[in-house]
């Protein structure tokens, strides 16, 4: 085949929908588990977020262990660990035990991730990388643009546990497409022609970013304020870079918003505005249209007027983010108004996080690209274990989600700021 790379993007996106659809599930279920164990929001917001602290703990081991031995046979084997725990999550008694079983489905899909993206830096030449992992990062805007309808749904007719129980299934069959068809790189592959693999090893490197632009002069110095700095060659200088430092420390503060209003959203519905649960699983799926259309135009923008620059998708993106979040919080009654402002936030939900799964990708070389994408992911994922209990917090605290939004917005403000201090890789 001579677009065989399509297909293995197509495999990875509905591998990653359905991962995504079972991570973010527990915001659907999180008020009938306040209903059976008598949480508080502080308790629900903990358990959400151990999902993130067992990812956090993955990420670093699983990147080392990809650029060493690849992605198929881990990625497939977290799938079927995943759905043990979706299983085990489905069947428990206790919120104790309830803890336990996030922390492990956080700790076994910390691997699929970054194997996702590891699949995509080998088999995409670099001019095709942005948009392959736009469809991939649109994935995770599409599954709670799916999901929250249909497990409201389910939760209504069967209960939260058969939710858990049926997501345990579907990852096994995924796990099993997943290791017959997906081999780490093209090479390993017999489906993969000798004419495709040329096409994909023809250059490691894209052509500078000046050679590329056709933006007025002013508009591109705003865009790309900022120095270059040299692309990193080794394990060594890739951690020595203060830009990945720079860009996982923003990253923390970007996901802290992408998470927090995920775990929220449909309890702010429900409490707020007295939504039922079907109508708020409906309601609460509408920024994620926005958002898949923000990812997918964000990989446009990169790779055909940035020069694949993913910087000021990062920078401007999240500080659009912060402004559409503010018109969502600030809006006045009435359904039209909540529709409007959640499409615009989830559009700059989704078209930021292009840049930052980009980055790491420009900033490394392939064989140690793994390395990059899992750190960032990593610090960006204590973001998503901190964000829904500091959330919860604030609830109980003062009782008025006013300050939970308000939170939301200063972490978008800060990731912008801090990305200010991310370079260019040349």
């Amino acid at each position: 085949m001579t677009h065989y790379r399509r297909f293995v993007l197509l495999i990875v996106f509905i591998m990653y929908t359905a991962v995504f659809g079972n991570r973010i599930s527990i915001g659907v279920a999180i008020p009938a588990l306040i209903d059976e164990f008598g949480m508080t929001n502080t308790a629900a917001g903990a358990l959400s977020g151990f999902f993130f602290l067992g990812y956090f703990l993955t990420q670093v081991p699983a990147g080392f262990w990809i650029a060493r031995f690849g992605s198929r046979g881990l990625v497939g084997f977290s799938l079927c660990l995943m759905s043990l725990f979706l299983w085990l999550f489905g069947s428990m008694s206790t919120l104790t035990w309830a803890a336990w079983y996030r922390l492990g489905l956080g700790a076994s899909q910390g691997p699929i991730s970054i194997g996702g993206n590891a699949i995509i830096s080998q088999w995409f030449p670099p001019k095709e990388q942005s948009r392959a992992i736009s469809v991939m990062v649109g994935s995770t805007m599409l599954a709670p643009f799916l999901f929250p309808p249909l497990a409201s749904w389910f939760i209504v007719h069967w209960g939260w546990r058969a939710l858990f129980q049926a997501f345990a299934v579907v990852g096994v069959l995924v796990g099993a497409w997943w290791s017959f068809f997906i081999r780490s790189c093209p090479e390993e592959s017999s489906r993969c022609s000798p004419a495709e693999l040329n096409v994909i090893r023809s250059t490691e490197v894209l052509s500078p970013v000046v050679q590329r632009m056709r933006l007025p002069r002013l508009l591109a110095r705003v865009l790309f304020m900022g120095n270059q700095v040299p692309v990193a060659e080794t394990k060594a200088q890739l951690f020595k870079r203060p830009d990945l430092w720079w860009s996982t420390l923003s990253y923390f503060f970007f996901v802290s918003v992408f998470y927090g209003m995920i775990t929220w959203l449909p309890s702010y519905f429900i409490k707020a505005r007295g939504m039922d649960m079907i109508q708020m699983g409906w309601v609460v799926s509408v920024p994620w249209v926005g958002a898949l259309i923000g990812s997918l135009v964000g990989g446009w923008i990169v790779d055909h007027w940035l020069g694949g620059d993913p910087l000021p998708v990062m920078r401007w993106g999240s500080l659009a983010t912060a402004g559409s979040l503010y018109l969502f919080a600030a809006a006045p009654d009435g359904m039209g108004w909540i529709m409007a402002t959640l499409l615009l936030f989830g559009f700059f939900v989704g078209f930021a996080p292009l840049g930052f799964m980009t980055y790491p990708i420009r900033l490394a070389a392939r064989d140690i690209y793994p390395l990059g994408i899992s750190f960032q992911n990593s610090g960006g994922n204590i973001g998503g274990f901190l964000s829904p209990v500091l959330a919860g917090v604030l609830l109980d605290h003062f009782g008025d989600y006013s300050i939970m939004f308000a939170y939301f917005i200063g972490c978008a403000i800060v990731a912008a700021v801090l990305a200010m201090f991310v370079r260019t890789p040349r």
